[in-house]
């Protein structure tokens, strides 16, 4: 079983290059298809989408792979960026369902505006949308994501994926309970209903999670 604790450090050739920010699963298999990750310092940090086959090993706190520094600049970002006007909202969230604005970038929807009170010609009102670059059938998985019971009650959030070898399936994820004294407790992969941008699902309700953690405890 491969353990990737998300906040983990990647080292390559001896040397850390980044930390894990997500794990990108697909839909279908719950197959680990590519890590997310943040490299550089803190003034040029970029995230980056690396495949998961570039993995050598996993221990708990660190992910090694062997690829040289220039292989590793090379990986396309994450996440893209682009100018929206406001008249194309609709159909950009049509296209793309997972761009979303981010509320520092409505600062682009003011400074038109701004420009046009000060003589510069005048430019149509819109903002910066961020997509994700990846398909329609992949989920990015980071620390901290809600996971829910069946019957809509938060029992905690992700810490670690668990992935079985070689095929790199989801085989289970750790997650952390309570709110003062928290405690980490195992989930299997075939509790999970649902993975999706802002939360998991499973297929358990709050009292068959709560009578199985008793039975093991």
């Amino acid at each position: 079983m491969l353990e990737i604790n998300i906040g983990a450090t990647i080292e390559s050739r001896g040397h850390e290059v980044g930390r894990v920010e997500r794990v990108v699963l697909n839909h279908h298999f719950y197959e680990a298809t590519h890590l997310v990750v943040r490299h550089g310092g803190l003034l040029n940090a970029r995230h980056l989408l690396m495949p998961f086959d570039w993995v050598i090993k996993s221990e708990h706190d660190r992910v090694i792979i062997d690829r040289t520094d220039e292989e590793i600049a090379e990986l396309p970002n994450f996440e893209m960026q682009h100018y929206v006007t406001l008249g194309q909202l609709d159909k950009e969230h049509a296209e793309h369902p997972r761009s979303q604005i981010k509320p520092s970038d409505w600062i682009n929807y003011v400074l038109p505006f701004v420009a046009n009170v000060f003589g510069d010609p005048y430019h149509p009102p819109g903002v910066v949308v961020t997509d994700q670059l990846l398909s329609t059938t992949e989920s990015a998985v980071n620390r901290g994501l809600p996971v829910e019971s069946s019957d809509g009650h938060k029992i905690g959030e992700v810490h670690e994926v668990l992935l079985s070898e070689p095929d790199w399936r989801l085989s289970g994820i750790v997650i952390t309970r309570g709110f003062v004294l928290k405690h980490p407790m195992r989930v299997p992969a075939d509790w999970v209903a649902n993975i999706g941008s802002d939360r998991i699902r499973l297929n358990r309700s709050q009292q068959q999670i709560e009578d199985w953690e008793k039975q093991r405890s």
